[in-house]
């Protein structure tokens, strides 16, 4: 697109180059090619997977339940390095599902938390973006009121960020991350999401292969694919797997610690943390995978076994996640994707508050005010 001047419009300098592109979409077939090549092996051996399944008893059928009221936890994180400092932003969201017939909403409004920082340059600021994440996370599931509670992302997620920022070589890291937990409760807050029934999560991306491994010693040739692309090869709509335990790999081997130069507080934090993180080091958790419909992919769940165990609670449970599941083109519980889309947009806000900052700073310290426009680029999600 040009500008009525002649020259290329401003948007044209964001654009790939047309030749580039143009190379780039001369290998689609390479690309169908290869996605043939890793998944077509799975897909030919659907009905002897699946008869497979079926001997070792893994399917079972959901047979109806009663909908609970639902709400769903998703945050975003973004760092914006502009020329003199780094903006950190953290935010959480909550939002509330439809609720079944004859309930009212608990909430009058979508949940939310947000932090921000700035910071001077430093590798490890995203360390404490990532935490605050989390932080307020935990925070918003734990004092959410409805019967089912639903964490976009693994169980592991957690505690993969806050052992990152603890262990961070970066001081200022560490006690702004101290700070949070403080102000949120985080101890308790991380107790109740490793033990409370209520609290389920559902991640998006799962490379794990432990159904795989299981089904490609019962037919006797390799399965290469994962358990989520597995479960919606061979379960139908209306099923799903029996309830496992996670393996030992690699929950076992989780842990936060504190930096060897911890304060005090820190290492107290730290172990507070280990100990709430028990249920999981004892791999008190079960996965299960649903296919609500034959239209719908299968849903990794990872839930407690307080609730696995009673077949009456896993059905209010699928009954619930069927419930929220809106259109085919929502492929997630109605609120997880909408507090997915509210977390994502930390970007736009991050760059909203550089504005205001900017502005802020051209009344008080016009010679500062630019410190703050030029950025590097956005870092986030």
């Amino acid at each position: 697109m040009s500008t009525p001047g002649g020259g290329p419009s401003e948007d044209d300098y964001a654009r790939l180059p047309e030749d580039l592109l143009a190379e780039l979409l001369s290998s689609a077939t390479d690309v169908a090619h290869t996605v043939e090549d890793l998944l077509g092996p799975a897909l030919e051996m659907r009905d002897e997977l699946r008869e497979a399944a079926h001997a070792l008893g893994l399917i079972e059928r959901w047979s109806g339940g009663q909908p609970l009221t639902v709400a769903a936890v998703d945050g975003g994180f973004a760092v914006e390095r502009t020329v003199a400092v780094d903006i950190a932003l953290s935010v959480a969201v909550g939002v509330e599902g439809f609720p079944p017939q004859g309930r009212s909403w608990a909430w009058d409004d979508n949940q939310h938390s947000f932090a921000q920082d700035v910071l001077v340059h430093e590798a490890h600021n995203e360390r404490l973006a990532r935490a605050g994440m989390v932080i307020q996370e935990l925070d918003v599931i734990a004092d959410t009121p409805h019967e089912l509670r639903i964490y976009d992302g693994s169980h592991l997620t957690p505690v993969i960020q806050l052992n990152s920022a603890l262990v961070s070589s970066n001081p200022e890291v560490r006690s702004r991350v101290l700070n949070l937990a403080d102000q949120h409760s985080l101890a308790d807050a991380f107790a109740s999401f490793t033990t409370e029934s209520k609290i389920v999560a559902m991640p998006k991306y799962n490379s794990s292969r432990e159904l795989c491994n299981v089904l490609q010693k019962e037919v006797g040739k390799p399965v290469p694919c994962d358990d989520k692309y597995l479960a919606s090869l061979i379960l139908e709509g209306g099923e799903y797997t029996a309830p496992q335990q996670v393996p030992a790999d690699p929950w076992r081997q989780l842990h936060i610690r504190a930096h060897d130069d911890a304060t005090v507080a820190e290492r107290r934090l730290a172990v507070q943390l280990e100990e709430g993180l028990r249920p999981l080091k004892s791999r008190r958790l079960d996965v299960l995978y649903f296919r609500p419909a034959d239209a719908s992919a299968a849903y990794r769940i990872e839930a407690k076994p307080d609730l696995t165990r009673d077949l009456g609670r896993v059905q209010d449970l699928l009954a619930s996640i069927a419930f929220q599941l809106t259109t085919p083109f929502v492929v997630e519980p109605y609120p997880q994707y909408l507090a997915d889309l509210m977390a994502k947009s930390v970007g736009f806000g991050i760059k909203a508050l550089q504005t205001a900052a900017q502005l802020s700073l051209a009344r008080t310290s016009p010679q500062l005010a630019q410190s703050v426009v030029h950025s590097y680029r956005t870092e986030g999600k």
